[in-house]
């Protein structure tokens, strides 16, 4: 499988404990298979960037998959990015429903080499916020999902996934606006969201703890 990554740096092999615990699944290296992602990435940087390509063999490798739009895969989901996506103030804002997810829904990632599964950057991040504060619903996120518009993207965690990893080529990524752009716009695309949110007929986190349980 061909993937990507957008960065500001050059470089051949990623290194095993570096880089941002707090980015959507944590510590590791994250990579698309959209090319045109990864290059509205790398080209948010002063002084642009590159994309970097790799072949990545998942044969072998315990993969953790969430890319589906079934609402076990979201509630899943919701409750990973929430460990290491929502910044302080948020957690303590929403601790309850927070803490509900993870008991019911909070997976661990030890043990697993590689997760395929949504993206919530800067860009899509108001999305899962959205959701925990009960602003979207269970059925507009799954939606979203669905249809692409967060996209998915695999990420090394363990030092066998890494060691998988093969490196193509890369090529450099001239600075522009599109990065700014599309947050913007995906900003836009939300704000469009809550006004069309049914919220009598659609599924939210509050009905939904009630459903499982505490």
């Amino acid at each position: 499988m061909k993937l990507y990554h957008g960065s500001k740096d050059n470089f051949k092999s990623p290194i095993f404990g570096c880089g941002n615990p707090s980015n959507d699944y944590g510590l590791g290296f994250y990579m698309t298979p959209d090319k045109t992602a990864a290059e509205l990435w790398a080209s948010q940087y002063k002084e642009g960037g590159h994309v970097i390509c790799f072949n990545v063999d998942l044969k072998g490798l315990n993969v953790l998959t969430l890319d589906g739009s079934a609402e076990l895969d979201v509630l899943r989901w919701i409750a990973i990015l929430a460990k290491h996506r929502f910044p302080y103030q948020e957690r303590i804002q929403h601790q309850e429903a927070l803490s509900w997810l993870d008991r019911h829904f909070g997976i661990s990632l030890d043990g697993y080499d590689m997760v395929a599964g949504y993206r919530a950057d800067d860009s899509y991040f108001s999305y899962s916020l959205g959701f925990v504060s009960g602003q979207i619903s269970l059925e507009t996120l799954s939606s979203t999902m669905r249809l692409g518009r967060l996209g998915l993207q695999y990420v090394a965690i363990s030092k066998k996934g890494f060691q998988s990893l093969r490196y193509l080529g890369s090529y450099p990524v001239e600075p522009s606006s599109g990065y700014a752009d599309m947050r913007s716009k995906t900003l836009g695309e939300y704000h469009e969201l809550l006004v069309r949110e049914d919220r009598f007929h659609n599924t939210f986190i509050g009905e939904l703890m009630k459903k499982y349980g505490e």
